[in-house]
């Protein structure tokens, strides 16, 4: 392999400095590693000179984090990002057919949150691997303080967009995240924060939990196609009389049977990420990290269809069920405020208690960040989480209809799900004589 890194920065820079909300604050140890894989290449000039037209407007991405009096802010500086250029000797299909194996700096140059913070390093990271086959990948690292998936992808459009010769849509970059929130929230009656505060007894039962057992966990792929998850939707709605969405479906589907298999009995929670920036109105265009979760009750005593009811009746009521933005910094305030950020956790990470934790990437465009002529032809999360029971959803490659759900589970657990009498279980709405895509069926990695 031959490789050379830079930095690349914005062709125009306004100074600003950006102070983060208090959940910005939450994620200030969480790195979000992403990987695109093309079929195709693009000449790395193409790329670079893009992107720094679309930093100017984006300069967050571009800036540093530091601390001023206790909080976290971004100062959009424009000292840029770190860009790595890579060639690899082996193909495309073979990178792929390897994937959950090899090492991930193979593809992404990992961030370190804490350095980022400490050192005022850079914020993100893009590698540009060439493979010999012709095909490329654009492995991306960024600090999670800076922003969501939907801020990400805004950027992402935005390169694309330039590449491509095309206008792009102008960001929302606001000064004071939490005060801007606050000015736009309609208040409202729900008191129960989004976070819970970790006694000294509960941080080191934690600490332990994610240098022992939580070490012990395996990585699990499966695959839906379009045609079994419309078949799951139909069954869902059938036996709830109610109008479900697919994700409300293999959510509810996959949390039963992961309760089931692991033969826990006491309370567990599912729990779902969600962007509601659409939810209370704010505008699509905005930076930052405007998600939250959306827990329900997933013991292996409720059942499956009561689980995805509950789930769209959280979010269709989101304002009024879970937009608990002032009772969470009210509570973080009353137990010490951002001095003590590192001692609260989201409600929705809770390894001890087996919360299984899925955020959903589908529907963001992934597939719409096309440069020239080439077009992702799979997207995948490329990070590995401290502790078991985080899992995400992505589409399919090339985005064919279906769906693929990777899991972090403990190995026992893990091991248990890949027998052929779970396996059955998991792929209960697939139709007996489907044919699975040519590709599916090769990889090892995916049930």
């Amino acid at each position: 392999m031959k490789s050379e890194t830079f930095m690349v920065q914005s062709n125009h820079h306004i100074q600003q400095v950006i102070t983060c909300g208090i959940i910005d604050q939450l994620f200030a140890n969480l790195p979000i590693s992403v990987v695109f894989f093309y079929k195709e290449s693009v000449e790395s000039n193409i790329l670079t000179d893009s992107l720094k037209i679309v930093l100017s407007d984006f300069s967050i991405f571009a800036g540093r984090l530091k601390k001023i009096n206790n909080n976290l802010c971004i100062d959009a500086n424009n000292q840029g990002i770190i860009f790595s250029i890579t060639k690899d000797d082996s193909s495309l299909d073979h990178v792929i057919e390897d994937l959950p194996k090899i090492k991930k700096e193979r593809l992404v140059n990992l961030i370190n949150p804490q350095k980022v913070i400490s050192n005022q390093s850079p914020v993100m990271t893009i590698k540009l691997t060439y493979f010999a086959c012709g095909g490329m990948s654009l492995g991306i690292s960024w600090h999670h303080s800076i922003g969501d998936m939907h801020t990400f992808m805004q950027l992402m459009k935005a390169w694309s967009n330039s590449v491509n010769g095309k206008k792009y849509a102008a960001p929302l970059i606001v000064e004071e995240r939490d005060l801007y929130l606050q000015e736009k929230l309609k208040d409202n009656n729900n008191t129960i924060p989004s976070v819970r505060y970790l006694s000294i007894k509960e941080l080191f039962k934690l600490i332990f939990y994610i240098f022992s057992s939580g070490q012990n966990k395996f990585l699990l792929q499966f695959y839906f196609s379009k045609n079994e998850l419309n078949n799951m939707k139909q069954a869902f709605l059938e036996n709830t009389k109610k109008s479900l969405s697919i994700n409300d479906a293999l959510c509810a589907h996959l949390s039963s049977i992961i309760s089931e298999v692991d033969q826990y009995h006491k309370e567990r929670y599912l729990s779902i990420i969600i962007n509601y920036r659409s939810r209370i109105e704010l505008p699509e265009n905005l930076l930052g990290n405007f998600i939250s979760t959306i827990n329900v009750a997933a013991s292996d005593t409720v059942n499956v269809f009561q689980i995805a009811k509950d789930l769209r009746e959280s979010i269709n009521n989101f304002q009024e069920l879970n937009m608990n933005f002032f009772s969470t910094q009210k509570y973080i305030e009353e137990k010490g405020g951002t001095k003590k950020i590192n001692r609260f956790v989201s409600e929705g990470i809770n390894p001890l208690k087996r919360t299984l934790f899925i955020t959903s990437w589908v529907n963001f465009g992934i597939y719409d960040i096309i440069f020239e002529q080439s077009k992702p032809f799979y997207f995948s999360y490329f990070g590995e989480p401290p502790f078991p029971w985080i899992s995400a959803m992505t589409e399919e490659f090339s985005n064919n209809g279906g769906l693929i759900y990777s899991a972090y589970l403990p190995s026992k657990l893990a091991k248990n799900l890949k027998q052929n009498e779970n396996l059955q279980r998991i792929h209960k709405y697939r139709d007996q004589k489907e044919v699975m895509p040519e590709l599916v069926r090769k990889l090892e990695w995916l049930y």
